[in-house]
């Protein structure tokens, strides 16, 4: 559901990459409580997708933890950066038996089936035992780390999501400030709509289309307080009222561009999410939600652009959830099978908890710092429009989404193409579109089927 950047400026980081060693200290099972006090020297592996400029970074940051714990030389292994590639190397390594001490995964998708079936190992007692507390993190982060009260996984950097807004635009448009409610919003946006003499468009004051960068249909449910599930699991898309109101405002929008208007300049744009094209940065757009990696690519590419960054705005019957957004970003834990448990719970802690390894990757790819720490470190040196994300992190109403389900995310997928559909004018009756969308949902969750 996350996307990540590729080809990050290099920061100065002071770390050298460390060799590979050998040796095995401790069983499969591991301590069940307090890592492994064993100093004999081992390596460790550890599958991540970390690639390019960011790997380097990457691999850099992790000779701190060698200079830690200096009995531990970790052999970081590389895989391409796709959710579903990465769930399929999760599990296929684990059926084969021969699983790496650690993963690192960017997409907390599938954390409820790592936890439901015991892929990967519940981290409870470690933390017990080392005095790491799931506070120590925003309150966002038990919304994609634990599943049916198994800490499975932890944090180690997120993204965290709000609205970008061009200066120059707002003010040549008599905007003094960017919008707090959903119908500032779309008041906004129209204004900040510029069409060429044909009657297309020229600049796109806020695009409401699903997957427009990182917009999805839940992002703007949720500022309405649209509800995925009730308490006995069953989907709420026809029941609860915010889903309905978040799509009826999207078509409102969208009728006001006009859809083959405004799907033009979705197909003409939308494929320069990640280059110095991006229609954002290169004033196509006046407003658009994105994620805070967004600010170190203007910084890269187009500093000389006067923006600004704010909270989502909110429905304006729900004013509390100003301030929240959607958050997730990557994770860490144990497979189950590893060979070095212990040793890996060290390494585990490291990239989840240690504030000079996250301040370091924060500052060099601009993401989120995880911990109350981290975020708070006189060490963190970036731009004052980062701020907006990590008080989106810190808000106890931001949550990851989807929710996470024993079967993964892909249930999700049915929801985006309802919602396609809808904004295109293929969906005649609204509430029964949700009803039938509630029974497809359901029916996927049972099977435990992807689309």
């Amino acid at each position: 559901m996350r996307r990540w950047a590729l080809a990050l400026l290099l920061a100065a980081v002071v770390f050298a990459v460390t060799g590979c060693g050998g040796g095995s200290s401790s069983s499969s099972g591991g301590s069940g409580g307090a890592a492994s006090t064993d100093k004999t020297p081992v390596t460790i592996t550890l599958r991540h997708p970390w690639t390019g400029d960011e790997k380097k970074l990457f691999e850099q940051a992790l000779v701190g933890f060698h200079q830690k714990y200096p009995w531990i030389t970790v052999k970081a292994i590389g895989y391409p950066d796709s959710d579903t590639f990465d769930q399929q190397i999760v599990i296929k390594t684990i059926n084969a038996g021969d699983p790496p001490d650690a993963f690192l995964s960017f997409g907390p998708d599938y954390v409820g089936q790592y936890c439901a079936n015991d892929l990967w190992i519940d981290l409870s007692d470690y933390m017990k035992a080392d005095g790491l507390s799931i506070n120590d993190f925003a309150p966002a982060a038990i919304s994609y780390t634990n599943y049916d009260g198994k800490q499975c996984a932890l944090p180690s950097l997120t993204d965290a999501f709000g609205l970008y807004y061009n200066k120059d635009m707002f003010k040549a448009a008599g905007i003094s400030e960017p919008p707090k409610t959903m119908t500032e919003l779309m008041d906004d946006a129209k204004k900040l709509t510029v069409r060429n003499p044909d009657g297309s468009i020229k600049v796109a004051g806020f695009v409401p289309m699903q997957d427009w960068g990182q917009l999805g249909i839940s992002d703007l449910a949720r500022m309405w307080g649209a509800e995925w599930f009730n308490d006995n699991g069953d989907p709420q898309f026809a029941e609860s009222p915010g889903w309905a109101a978040a799509m009826e405002w999207q078509k409102q929008l969208t009728d006001w561009y006009g859809y083959d208007n405004i799907n033009k300049f979705y197909q003409g744009y939308n494929g320069d999410e990640f280059s110095a094209q991006n229609a954002f940065e290169t004033g196509k757009v006046a407003m658009m939600f994105d994620g805070e990696w967004r600010t170190a690519f203007i910084q890269r590419e187009h500093p000389e652009l006067k923006y600004g960054t704010a909270f989502m705005p909110a429905a304006d019957a729900n004013p509390d959830l100003y301030g929240a957004a959607r958050v997730g970003g990557t994770i860490v834990g144990i497979p189950k099978g590893s060979p070095h448990p212990d040793q890996a719970w060290l390494l585990v802690k490291y990239l989840a908890a240690d504030p000079t390894y996250l301040v370091t990757m924060a500052n060099a790819v601009g993401n989120v710092p995880t911990t109350q720490e981290s975020a708070n470190s006189p060490d963190l040196k970036l731009p004052p429009t980062f701020k907006t994300f990590i008080d989106v992190w810190n808000n106890p109403k931001s949550t990851f989404a989807p929710p996470l389900t024993a079967t993964g995310a892909g249930y999700a997928t049915l929801l985006n193409n309802f919602d396609n559909d809808w904004v295109a004018g293929k969906v005649s009756d609204l509430h029964a579109g949700l009803q039938k969308l509630d029974q497809q949902v359901s029916d996927q969750l049972q099977l435990g089927q992807a689309p």
